[in-house]
């Protein structure tokens, strides 16, 4: 059952790139979205001449701001047919960069790390213990772990309603689901109009993230919640334990806007 659902979660981001591969100049894509992921924990700077990783990196949104600050050697990691072939085309002419086809529990880099990233991914990886164990084999010692998930605190009814919409939307062939996720973006904008009087639920999430990024990529951010086959939300109680079975330690943890944990680890 794991492997299944893990296989049918690379299956449905493999079908998402098809439909969203290209990186536009839109807030998602940007420096600053990144930058607010890190927070105070770290900086863009830290990889310079340093060999990172990015497992689950997508169609490389990620790497391309951090190529922007000389990394040594860059790893893209990423299990999808679709982000391989978006990420060569997204990111060409990178001497410095090499693109591994695996999934997060079988790559193996062929030097250790300084840094390895995985933003956006853990969330969607059932029992993902076994992969941060391979994320720390892959890290030197000393090396950084910085990982972005959902948060389960403060988000409680946005959950519920999440849990009973996707049931149907996974269900669901990806056309049909884009018109929904369009339909729910235009029922949105009330809402986020109120949040700029009113102290509403993830009020700093719409004004400073989603509010922010264009409407056709607001479509994808909505399709990229109701798509995926299994998506976690988390204690910070409950990434802090997944984290520290795998082996890492002096975890630091930002609650990014209330919502969800930027966590950062080192492999000692």
């Amino acid at each position: 059952m794991l492997e299944k659902v893990r296989k049918k979660t690379v299956q449905d981001f493999d079908d998402q790139w098809k439909l969203q591969g290209e990186l536009n100049e839109d807030y998602w894509a940007s420096d600053e979205i990144l930058f607010d992921q890190f927070a105070n924990l770290f900086s863009a700077n830290e990889v310079k001449d340093k060999v990172i990783a990015d497992v689950g990196a997508g169609t490389g949104r990620v790497l391309k701001t951090l190529l922007k600050y000389k990394p040594k050697k860059v790893f893209a990691v990423e299990p999808s047919p679709t982000g391989v072939l978006e990420i060569s085309k997204n990111l060409p002419n990178y001497n410095n960069l090499v693109i591994v086809k695996s999934d997060g529990l079988e790559f193996k880099t062929t030097e250790p790390c300084d840094i390895i990233l995985s933003l956006g991914v853990i969330h969607h990886i059932k029992d993902p213990t076994d992969i941060l164990k391979n994320i720390k084999k892959n890290l030197r010692p000393n090396g950084k772990i910085i990982i972005w998930v959902y948060g389960y605190e403060n988000n409680l009814p946005y959950i519920i309603f999440y849990k009973f919409l996707s049931f149907f939307t996974q269900k669901l062939p990806d056309k049909i689901v884009y018109k929904i996720a369009s339909f729910l973006n235009f029922l949105l904008q009330p809402y986020i109009f109120l949040c700029k009087y009113i102290n509403l639920p993830l009020k700093d999430y719409w004004m400073k993230v989603f509010s922010k990024c264009g409407w056709q990529k607001r479509n994808d951010m909505i399709f990229d919640q109701l798509n995926p086959a299994y998506a976690k939300y988390y204690k910070k109680s409950e990434i802090e334990k997944e984290l520290l079975d795998a082996g890492f330690a002096n975890l630091k943890f930002h609650h990014r806007h209330g919502y969800s944990w930027t966590v950062t680890g080192e492999n000692i």
